[in-house]
């Protein structure tokens, strides 16, 4: 009879914290997002190799503004950008809260996405209208190196894809499915490995392989490139809401740009820290 009542309870502990498949969120609930982004860049040029440093930190607050017909309305806020930029016989740094770094350059680029409340509508099953081309569309960074650093990674700026990995129900440790994206340009494929579920969180391996074929215009120039990045995620989920709480990615990106007539072999290696915080 014991081992009948110890058999009944995981059962029922199983089947309550089992997979939805579904992200859940309450209106008015809070979240904020920090992302932390360092790169090394490696070009050849003229028969010459040079070498770049970038490194990125955001901080971005996302707010569930309405829950309807299957449907949230989240509005995403980026409040701090920080960046570094070193290369090309150049250094340059940037920080939000400095009101003398958003007077500068590049404040005026970063102006338009501080403080901007911007909406998004996700589905229950994670899916966003804005998808990673949306991030790639608005180009035109101060830094080029910046600029295609967003598009090496996706764009970290878009809270759906930050904040949400949904784990297919049913699923248990060893499974694994895939997901695929295309447009304009941009193509992503995902193969998602369950690797184990243990106090309501789900450890997941991600492999996926964006390819960029693409141009855009960066200080007044057009470029054209051509990359593909090989991405490597460790994140970790909470099986009840679908929420990622915290994600390691390495991403390793081969390819050329097309500028000023001239073909520019790039190399890079790209790591990013991300993590969820419910307030």
């Amino acid at each position: 009879m014991k081992r009948i009542f110890v058999l009944f309870l995981l059962l029922v502990s199983g089947a309550a914290f089992a997979q939805s498949g579904k992200i859940a969120l309450k209106k008015g609930q809070h979240f904020v997002v920090e992302s932390k982004t360092d790169g090394n860049v490696t070009q050849e040029m003229m028969g010459q190799s040079m070498e770049m440093t970038i490194g990125t930190t955001t901080k971005m607050n996302a707010d569930v503004k309405e829950s309807k017909d299957n449907n949230y309305t989240i509005t995403q806020t980026i409040t701090n950008i920080k960046s570094s930029f070193s290369g090309m016989g150049q250094e340059k740094t940037f920080d939000s809260d400095k009101k003398e770094d958003l007077e500068g350059e590049a404040g005026a680029v970063y102006k338009d996405k501080l403080n901007t409340p911007k909406d998004i509508v996700v589905t229950s099953e994670g899916k966003s209208i804005a998808n990673i081309s949306d991030t790639l569309k608005k180009g035109g960074d101060a830094n080029p190196m910046a600029a295609m650093m967003d598009m090496m990674g996706g764009g970290q700026d878009n809270a759906a894809a930050t904040l949400f990995l949904v784990i297919p129900a049913g699923k248990k440790a060893g499974d694994t499915w895939q997901d695929s994206t295309s447009n304009d340009g941009v193509k992503l494929k995902r193969t998602y490995t369950l690797n184990s579920i243990a106090n309501k969180e789900a450890s997941v391996t991600i492999n996926g392989v964006l390819d960029i074929s693409k141009t855009m215009q960066v200080q007044g120039m057009d470029m054209n490139m051509v990359m593909t990045s090989k991405i490597l995620s460790k994140t970790l989920v909470d099986v009840v809401s679908n929420i990622q709480k915290e994600n390691k990615s390495t991403t390793d990106v081969t390819g050329t740009i097309d500028v000023m007539g001239q073909s520019v072999p790039i190399k890079s290696t790209v790591t990013t820290l991300t993590t969820v915080k419910v307030l």
